[in-house]
């Protein structure tokens, strides 16, 4: 009989040691440049996290396109449909992505190819990686990021961080294509939001980099931001604002959404599977170690 209980207790231990007795961890996302594949939506568990996802345009054509291209059966690889999120509270990272439109054919255009050739063609207005090795290329896309405002809720706080890849390519980062995570330019914001990249963010910190280099094997944007508890607390909400697109190419609009309020993406408190049953293994030996007791007392 000691044996026995001597084995119950140490699985019930070991189970509680191997799992963690904390609120379940959220592992970083497996990118594959499929934006909905990869944020499905969802209120969170152990593999994926809480997904956010706000909705920016309204069908394929909402951003105006070449009519051209529209009788090739395309879509601008500018128009964004929505912007997904999701926090790893193993990984301390923020994934983004930007979930453009497929065409009829079910076909995405890489992110950013302004006439929505599926193949990635580069064209003299139309450069690939997002401009980078053009510098004449303004083709750009920022997440400008803020705090919540603690004395006015409901309105955004200090804008802590713009990420992307900026349209001043000599202001691009060390990341793919350019990507960076930058402080704020406010003096540039006549400009727009491409255009208020500043110097990167302590020190590249907080850097990430996009997934991939968007392509049609990869075609859409995805990236994340490093160590983002210090720029946003995760168990509380944020801001944020997007800009996607380019004033140059002359065959599509650009997308713009203003600023959104993003939900807690942290922690949610809800215990592990294996948590729940180390526990009733442990309520279960304390029951079966009374019951033991009582048989020797009488």
């Amino acid at each position: 009989m000691v044996y026995r209980r001597f084995g119950l207790w140490s699985l019930a231990l070991g189970v509680l040691i191997g799992s963690g007795s904390s609120a379940t961890q959220a592992a970083p996302l497996n990118l594959t440049g499929y934006v909905e594949k990869d944020f499905a939506e969802s209120n969170g568990n152990a593999k994926t996290g809480k997904v956010h996802v706000e909705q920016v345009t309204s069908s394929p054509t909402t951003i105006g396109q070449s009519n051209w291209i529209s009788q090739n059966g395309w879509v601008s690889g500018w128009n964004v449909k929505d912007i997904r999120f999701s926090y790893s509270t193993a990984g301390d990272s923020l994934a983004v992505g930007f979930n453009t439109w497929a065409n009829g054919s079910g076909q995405y255009a890489p992110f950013g190819q302004a006439n929505g050739d599926p193949s990635g063609t580069a064209t003299a207005y139309d450069p690939a990686h997002l401009g980078a090795g053009t510098p004449t290329s303004d083709k750009s896309f920022a997440l400008l990021i803020a705090r919540e405002d603690p004395n006015n809720p409901g309105t955004p706080g200090e804008v802590v961080a713009i990420a992307g890849v900026p349209a001043d390519k000599s202001l691009n980062g060390q990341g793919t294509n350019g990507f960076t995570v930058a402080n704020v330019d406010l003096s540039r914001s006549s400009g727009g939001l491409a255009y208020m990249f500043g110097t990167p963010l302590d020190n590249n910190k907080h850097l990430g980099n996009l997934a991939f280099d968007p392509s049609p094997s990869h075609p859409q944007l995805e990236f994340t931001i490093a160590n983002f508890k210090g720029l946003i607390d995760p168990s509380k909400g944020f801001w944020v604002m997007a800009y996607a697109g380019s004033g140059l190419d002359g065959v599509a609009g650009e997308t713009y959404m203003g600023w959104r309020h993003i939900a807690p993406l942290g922690e949610q408190g809800i215990p592990e599977p294996a948590t729940v049953l180390a526990w009733t293994l442990v309520v279960g030996g304390l029951a079966w170690r009374t019951r033991s007791r009582r048989k020797v007392d009488a």
